[in-house]
């Protein structure tokens, strides 16, 4: 790993820089990311669809579906997002990161499984999940990025949010909340079009009439890889902190460039 070669400046951030950050990083590595969205997410819609259509299921047990799918397949994304920090967008192959995502897949849906049961005996205490859930809430970049075991992921987590308990509910509850605005974007702006543009009615439904709809599922699920795309950023700006990226770059910067003035020295030497 090349701290050199990082697409993203290396700094301790805000919450809010590594917020406003997240929509267009994922833009920019939008081939890769999105297509690798497609590959894991896009079954899901079809399931979705097929479920909603032919079997009538209602939307409460659809929008279950949804947040599985959010809950056990956005480390896809992470795979991604991982890579573009430091490769170019057309170097990403989305096929080769969803294959090395799912050959980690049943260590993974283990340890997130195992942190759904301890967030939901924390459930019993009420207040005791808004403390639990923002320090683990790195196990998939511990587990996917760094190879970690379920125990060290999770340890690791712990670590990464340790002393910085704010910003990381913060970050927590921004990547929770981005799915359902996702929904609420995907509702209006859909059937704005296909209703009041097309004069089409609402062949897809009504997320408030109906409590879901065809865009609001497209609009959740497009919006998950922008939810890892902060999260990971989130972990990024806590390596920087805990580990001195930034410093690590500042003297390699100072060793290039004692460097190139060493060597303009030289030169002037060899000329005179």
């Amino acid at each position: 790993m090349n701290l050199a070669n990082a697409r993203v400046v290396l700094r301790p951030r805000t919450l809010a820089d590594v917020v406003d950050l997240a929509l267009p990083f994922a833009l920019a590595g939008r081939r890769p990311l999105f297509a690798t969205a497609a590959l894991t997410l896009g079954p899901v819609a079809a399931l979705v669809a097929l479920l909603r259509l032919w079997a009538h299921w209602r939307w409460p047990a659809l929008w279950l579906v949804v947040l599985g799918a959010w809950w056990f397949l956005d480390g896809a994304c992470t795979v991604v997002v991982g890579e573009l920090l430091f490769k170019d967008p057309r170097e990403v192959r989305a096929r080769a990161s969803v294959r090395r995502f799912f050959g980690r897949w049943p260590a993974l849906v283990t340890a997130i499984s195992l942190r759904a049961i301890v967030l939901g005996l924390a459930g019993s205490l009420v207040v005791l999940p808004l403390f639990v859930a923002p320090g683990t809430q790195f196990l998939r970049e511990a587990m996917l990025l760094e190879n970690a075991k379920m125990g060290r992921a999770w340890t690791r987590s712990r670590s990464l949010a340790r002393h910085r308990g704010s910003f990381c509910f913060g970050l927590w509850l921004a990547t929770i909340l981005l799915p359902p605005l996702g929904a609420l974007l995907g509702d209006g702006l859909g059937n704005s079009v296909v209703a009041f543009v097309l004069q089409l009615g609402f062949p897809f439904g009504e997320l408030f009439k109906d409590g879901g709809s065809g865009f609001a599922v497209a609009g959740a699920l497009l919006a998950m890889p922008i939810a890892a795309s902060a999260r990971f950023l989130g972990y990024v700006d806590l390596r920087t902190r805990k580990e001195g990226w930034d410093v690590q770059l500042r003297f390699m910067h100072l060793v290039a460039e004692s460097a190139t003035s060493g060597a303009r020295v030289n030169a002037g030497r060899r000329v005179a």
